[in-house]
C-alpha cells in the first residue's frame, strides 16, 4: 500500500513538523503515491486568523514546498501524483431569480446576469443528466443545451425594451453579451441552470449557474464559476503562440508578473458591467494567486511551473463539502451535494468517485476533557473523544459521506483507541501568535507585480 496525501501546509516554525516532514522525504520517498499542496484562502494564515497574518503563510508554503520539492519530482509532476491546486472562494450573488417569458423568449434574470433564449419557446426546458464518463473522463450529457445569450450588466432589467435591444445588439446600458448554451440540472435541493456548464474547446471556463429557492433551497441566486487563473494563463499561451497543453518551458519571472497584471486588468474591465465579480477578482483572486507565485519563486521553482498544466492547476470554486455549505449562503441545503455538472462528475451517481471503488476515511479525533467541543470548532465530521483515538470509516463514493445516500444505511465505522502520547494536541494560542512576534511582516515580492493582496 501507498500513500497519497493532501496538505495545506505546515507551520516552517514548528522544530518537529519540520523535522518530521524532512525525515519523510529523505526516507520514505518509495511510500508515496502522491502529494496534493491545496492552495486556499481559508487557511488561518491566509486569513490572518489566530494571530497569524499572510505573510507567515507564505513562508510556511514556501519552507513546505522547499521541503518537497525532491520528492515532487520523484513522483513526477501531475494531477494524481505531484501537484499544486487552487482553489477559489465562490462568488455568490444572493437575489431574486426572474424565470418569464417576454415576447415568445423564455428569460432568466439574476443580479447582472440576463439570459434570453435566442429562438422562441414554450414549455419548460426539459432536463440535462450526465449519462456516463468518456474514456477522458469528462461528462457525457444528455441533451446539447439550448442557445442562448448572457448579457452581463448591472443596469439591464429584464424588460421588453431590454430583451429586444439585446437580441437586436443595440442595447446602450454598459454589458458584455455572449452567446451561451444553458442547461437544467437537478440536484437533491431542487432544480438548477448551469450556461456552458464545462470546458470551452480553447480550454477556458466561464461557467454560470441559477438556483431557484425551493421547499429545500432557502434562497435564490448565482454562482459564477468562471476560473479567471485558468483563462489568464491560457490567454498568456496564446500570445506567446503556444498551444493549450504545450509547457512554457522559457517562462520568465516576467512572464508571472504579467498574469498577475492580466488578472488585475480583467478587474478594472469587469466594474462597468459586474462590481461583484470586479471586487471578487481583486479580493479573492488576485491575493491567492499572488501568494502562490511568490511562494513558488522563493522556493525556487522555475517559472515553467507556474504555467504548468501538469503542476499548477486552478480547480475553480470550493465544492459543498463540509463547512464551505455555509459559504454559499441558502443555495444549498444538502451537505456534500454536488452543486454543479462538474461537481457532479467529481462525486456524483456518474462521477470519478463511483469508478475508484471503497473509500475509506481514516483521521485522530479532537480530544476534549469533556469529550465535547462546539460544531464551530470540531466540525460535523469528527466527533470529540476523551481520550486519544482514530476514525476509520467507510465513505459512500458517490457522495463521500458515511451514510449511503440511496438507502440512508450507515457504513462500516470504526473508532480506535490509542496508546497515551500517540497524539499530540497544541492549541492555536500556542504558537502562531509567538509566531507573529518573531517573525517581522514582509511584503509578498519587492516587484509590484508581485506583491498582490
Amino acid at each position: 500500500m501507498k500513500l497519497r496525501i493532501s496538505t495545506v501546509g505546515y507551520s516552517a516554525h514548528s522544530t518537529d513538523l519540520a523535522a518530521m516532514h524532512r525525515r519523510l522525504v529523505e526516507e520514505f520517498t518509495g511510500s508515496f503515491d502522491g502529494v496534493r499542496f491545496s492552495i486556499t484562502p481559508y487557511t488561518l494564515g491566509f486569513t490572518g486568523r489566530s494571530g497569524t497574518d499572510r505573510q507567515t503563510y507564505v513562508d510556511d508554503l514556501t519552507a513546505a514546498l522547499r521541503t518537497y520539492r525532491p520528492l515532487l519530482d520523484a513522483l513526477g509532476h501531475g494531477a494524481a501524483t505531484a501537484v499544486c491546486e487552487l482553489r477559489f472562494a465562490p462568488l455568490v450573488g444572493i437575489h431574486p431569480l426572474t424565470d418569464t417569458r417576454i415576447g415568445g423568449h423564455h428569460v432568466l434574470a439574476c443580479g447582472p446576469h440576463l439570459l434570453i433564449s435566442r429562438e422562441k419557446a414554450t414549455g419548460e426546458m426539459p432536463e440535462t443528466v450526465i449519462e456516463r464518463l468518456d474514456e477522458r473522463t469528462q461528462p457525457v450529457y444528455s441533451r446539447p443545451g439550448a442557445e442562448y445569450l448572457h448579457v452581463t450588466s448591472d443596469q439591464a432589467a429584464p424588460t421588453p425594451d431590454t430583451v429586444r435591444a439585446a437580441l437586436a445588439g443595440t442595447l446602450t446600458v454598459p454589458h458584455r453579451a455572449r452567446r451561451v448554451r444553458l442547461h437544467r440540472f437537478t440536484n437533491a435541493d431542487g432544480p438548477y441552470w448551469a450556461a456552458d456548464p464545462d470546458f470551452h474547446p480553447d480550454g477556458t471556463f466561464t461557467a454560470l449557474h441559477l438556483y431557484p429557492a425551493t421547499g429545500v433551497r432557502k434562497a435564490s441566486g448565482y454562482t459564477d464559476a468562471t476560473r479567471h487563473l485558468l483563462n489568464t494563463l491560457l490567454a498568456h499561451k496564446r500570445a506567446r503562440s503556444l498551444a493549450r497543453r504545450e509547457e512554457f518551458t522559457a517562462a520568465t519571472g516576467e512572464d508571472v508578473d504579467a498574469v498577475l497584471a492580466a488578472l488585475a486588468a480583467r478587474a478594472d474591465e469587469l466594474e462597468p458591467v459586474d462590481t461583484a465579480a470586479a471586487g471578487h477578482l481583486r479580493e479573492e483572486i488576485h491575493p491567492q494567486v499572488a501568494a502562490y507565485a511568490a511562494a513558488l519563486e522563493r522556493a525556487g521553482y522555475p517559472p515553467s511551473l507556474f504555467f504548468s498544466r501538469a503542476f499548477t492547476i486552478d480547480t475553480g470554486q470550493i465544492v459543498n463539502q463540509g463547512r464551505a455549505e455555509n459559504l454559499f449562503r441558502g443555495l444549498t441545503a444538502t451537505n456534500g451535494e454536488p452543486m454543479t455538472p462538474r461537481e457532479e462528475r467529481g462525486f456524483g451517481q456518474a462521477s470519478l468517485s463511483t469508478v475508484r471503488g471503497p473509500i475509506w476515511r481514516i483521521t485522530p479525533l479532537p480530544l476534549a476533557p469533556a469529550g465535547r467541543l462546539p460544531i464551530a470548532v470540531a466540525g460535523k465530521k469528527n466527533q470529540a473523544t476523551t481520550a486519544p483515538s482514530l476514525l476509520v470509516e467507510e465513505l459512500d463514493p458517490c457522495h463521500l459521506s458515511p451514510v449511503m445516500r440511496t438507502t440512508g444505511c450507515r457504513l462500516r465505522r470504526h473508532v480506535l483507541r490509542l496508546p497515551d502520547g500517540w497524539i499530540e494536541h497544541t492549541s492555536m494560542k500556542g504558537g502562531p501568535r509567538r509566531v507573529r512576534a518573531a517573525r517581522p511582516a514582509r511584503r509578498l515580492n519587492d516587484r509590484p507585480g508581485r506583491a498582490g493582496g
